[in-house]
């Protein structure tokens, strides 16, 4: 007796196999765990089976983009999620690329997702962070941000420029809180914060387990509801033991202009740059690298979302 496929699930499969190729991983996997009907509690049980121990929380994240596999635990999980969801061998890991890019910030905003939601740095240690530096993070959200990332002649990552605007949201405030990780492990007294206009450094805090640092930006004045403030602040990294892999910013909420722009050096100089926007799982872009040595993309209207850049480098 034969069975009939019914035309959704050919649909579904078509979807899963557009999202196989084109990625990104979080996007993929969302659509192969709908696909074959398994619920985050089977899955993790069926990890558990494997000798995998996965916290179904950790499985939301990793479908929705707030997090990445990345520790050898992790990307064993997700090998046996292939076999698992009955994927094709290395389809799910192809998608993931290089190790975790960079130099993230992000400030929080109430009424968002949590400020460790949208950090690839553990939860523990954002949360840690925001304790130990005694300040609740700035009610603001972002009018403007430009965000410029200066290597040097090995290809390493050795200064971050901020270019600020932000607009208070709910209540007064005086500050926001940034937050700038290295790679996991390094030694996080090898970054600093430096105000270079319109702007002071408060308190500094860092995690030197996770290489991350929590930093308190003061405005200098009192902003109410719906005023702005302008200001410019750099991170120094001195962390970096390898060409930079790519940048990760998280935005949880909607927002302004993002402009991301990466200026190697010309001595050297990545073979390929892939750009991965915050909306909802569109297709990524390669970026030619100009005749200055720089690349850049702008996002007029910041959606909630992951926005990643990957440089590849032969």
């Amino acid at each position: 007796m034969s069975t009939r496929t019914s035309p959704a699930a050919v649909e579904r499969e078509r979807a899963l196999a557009r999202s196989l190729r084109t990625g990104p991983f979080h996007a993929a996997l969302r659509t192969a765990i709908e696909c074959r009907g398994l619920s985050l509690a089977r899955l993790q049980y069926r990890l558990s089976q494997q000798g995998v121990q996965v916290a179904q929380s950790t499985l939301s994240y990793w479908q929705q983009g707030i997090r990445r596999p990345e520790r050898p635990e992790s990307l064993r999980a997700v090998t046996m999620l292939e076999e698992i969801l009955r994927l094709p061998a290395g389809s799910l890991t192809m998608l993931l690329g290089s190790r975790r890019p960079r130099g993230r910030w992000v400030n929080h905003v109430p009424g968002s997702r949590q400020l460790a939601d949208v950090m690839t740095g553990t939860r523990e240690a954002v949360d840690r962070l925001l304790v130990e530096i005694g300040s609740a993070p700035g009610k603001v959200r972002i009018a403007s941000l430009h965000e410029c990332l200066f290597m040097d002649a090995e290809g390493r990552l050795a200064r971050t420029e901020l270019h600020h605007v932000v607009r208070a949201a709910t209540g007064r405030t005086d500050r926001l809180v940034a937050l700038y990780a290295g790679d996991p492990g390094c030694d996080a007294t090898e970054i600093d914060v430096r105000a270079t206009a319109n702007c002071q450094i408060g308190r500094i805090r860092r995690d030197r387990g996770e290489g991350m640092i929590a930093a308190e930006v003061i405005f200098g004045r009192q902003l109410e509801p719906g005023d702005t403030h302008a200001m410019r602040y750099e991170f120094v990294d001195g962390t970096a033991r390898s060409p930079f892999p790519g940048h990760r910013r998280g935005f949880p909420f909607p927002g302004g202009q993002y402009l991301l722009f990466l200026q190697f050096d010309p001595a050297r100089q990545p073979s390929r740059c892939v750009y991965q926007p915050s909306r909802p799982d569109p297709l990524p872009v390669e970026l030619p690298l100009g005749p200055h040595s720089a690349v850049h993309v702008l996002e007029d209207d910041i959606q909630p979302g992951v926005l990643s850049l990957t440089c590849e480098w032969s």
